[in-house]
C-alpha cells in the first residue's frame, strides 16, 4: 500500500521538531518512526524534547496509535524528557494524551500555537529562542515553496 499523509522532521538544538500534514496511514507512520529514531540517535546523549505540530494533521488510521505508543516507550529509554504538542482539534489532544501514557520520565504539555510551545521549550533549555523564532519563518517559506 502507498503512504498517505506527510510530515517534516528536523533537529534544532536538543529538540526534534515534527510537523504533521493530512491524514496518515500505517505506511507513513512506520517510515516516520524509523526517521524519528535515527534523529534521536544524534541527540540522546543529553536530555531532549520533541515538538509535535498537529495543527495541519487530519488524524490517522487506528493502527497508527500502537506504533506511536511503542515509539513513546522507546523514547523513554533514549533520554527524552519533554514533549510539546500543538493541537487544532480536541480529538487530537485526546488521542495523543492516550499515547502519552507510555511516558514515564517525560513531561508533556499541549499548546495552541508554535510560539507557546517554543517559549516553553526555550524556558527549560532544550531550544534556543533565536533558532526557535525561525520556525515560523521557515514554516511560511515551506508553505509557499510547496506551490512552486
Amino acid at each position: 500500500m502507498y503512504e498517505h499523509g506527510s510530515y517534516k522532521i528536523k533537529v534544532i538544538n536538543q529538540t526534534i521538531i515534527v510537523e504533521c500534514f493530512d491524514s496518515w496511514n500505517i505506511e507513513t507512520v512506520l517510515r516516520f518512526c524509523k526517521e524519528y529514531k535515527e534523529m534521536v540517535e544524534e541527540i540522546k546523549s543529553k536530555p531532549w524534547a520533541c515538538l509535535v505540530d498537529l495543527s495541519q494533521w487530519e488524524l490517522s488510521t487506528p493502527d497508527m496509535w500502537d506504533e506511536i505508543y511503542k515509539l513513546n516507550e522507546w523514547s523513554n529509554d533514549k533520554n527524552q524528557k519533554y514533549e510539546a504538542v500543538i493541537c487544532s482539534l480536541s480529538l487530537q489532544e485526546k488521542l495523543v494524551n492516550n499515547s502519552h501514557k507510555a511516558f514515564i520520565n517525560v513531561e508533556s504539555n499541549f499548546f495552541k500555537n508554535i510560539d507557546q510551545a517554543c517559549n516553553w521549550l526555550t524556558s527549560i533549555g532544550v531550544l534556543n529562542i533565536e533558532e526557535a523564532s525561525c520556525l515560523m519563518v521557515g514554516k511560511e517559506k515551506m508553505g509557499s515553496d510547496s506551490y512552486s
